[in-house]
């Protein structure tokens, strides 16, 4: 019956741990949260770039931390016995955080753009971080395409998107 309630709060931890996790949407998916909001938009040329790695969010991190030294303890705990309970369960809990701990950053973490453009026909600059786009790949200096600037949430969509 023990091993039963151990093995349901490994599937309940790692479903949390993955659900946890930082999921950044290239430009053709778009998070429920943005629908119906505008944003102008701008023919735009990149005059700068550079790839950057977008990291998980510290709360995934606190949470992925947290969950592994739970399941590493109690999985520690079944093992020791006696006084050898506490030490394996303290053990198995340290690494179970930082197994945790690397399994977001793992998972979580995306490749990412640093992007500056140049509106057409003026001086004016932007900058905009961006995951990378799996069906566009990095985005070269000199690419056209168009800026789209809101209040919240900006990108560039190079040409033939």
């Amino acid at each position: 019956m023990k091993k039963k309630y151990i093995l349901m709060a490994a599937v309940a931890g790692c479903a949390m741990l993955t659900s946890s996790c930082s999921t950044m949407v290239d430009g053709n998916s778009v998070s429920p949260d943005k629908v119906g909001y505008g944003a102008q938009a701008f023919a735009a040329t990149v005059v700068a770039a550079r790839s950057v790695n977008i990291e998980t969010t510290s709360t995934a991190k606190n949470v992925g931390t947290g969950v592994g030294a739970v399941l590493g303890a109690g999985a520690g705990q079944m093992l020791g016995g006696g006084s050898g309970r506490v030490v394996s369960a303290a053990g198995f809990g340290v690494l179970g955080a930082l197994a945790g701990r690397y399994l977001v950053d793992a998972v979580g973490n995306t490749k990412g753009q640093s992007l500056t453009v140049k509106i057409d026909g003026t001086n004016q600059l932007y900058s905009v971080i961006q995951p990378v786009s799996s069906q566009v790949g990095y985005i070269p200096v000199g690419a056209h395409g168009i800026y789209y600037h809101g209040t919240n949430n900006s990108r560039f969509e190079p040409d033939g998107m």
